[in-house]
């Protein structure tokens, strides 16, 4: 079965470890994501940015547990 986009968030959020100046390149992903979306219908450009999108989730959450720790000492 497909995995929901929360599962393959979480798996990849597991593999990064979260520093200053990469939500910047979250940005930039969903950016991508959208254009290739907006402006292909090619499959793999679809599952592209399904992967950025990911990626960026997973970036997004990283920061998140980073900040939530600062806050927590």
């Amino acid at each position: 079965p497909m995995k929901t986009g929360i599962e393959l968030i979480a798996e990849e959020r597991a593999k990064i470890f979260a520093s200053r100046g990469k939500l910047e390149g979250a940005c930039n992903m969903v950016a991508r994501a959208e254009m290739l979306v907006e402006f292909s219908s090619i499959t793999s450009k679809t599952d592209e940015a399904i992967e950025l999108l990911i990626e960026a989730g997973a970036l997004i959450a990283a920061e998140i547990d980073r900040i939530n720790k600062l806050s927590t000492k």
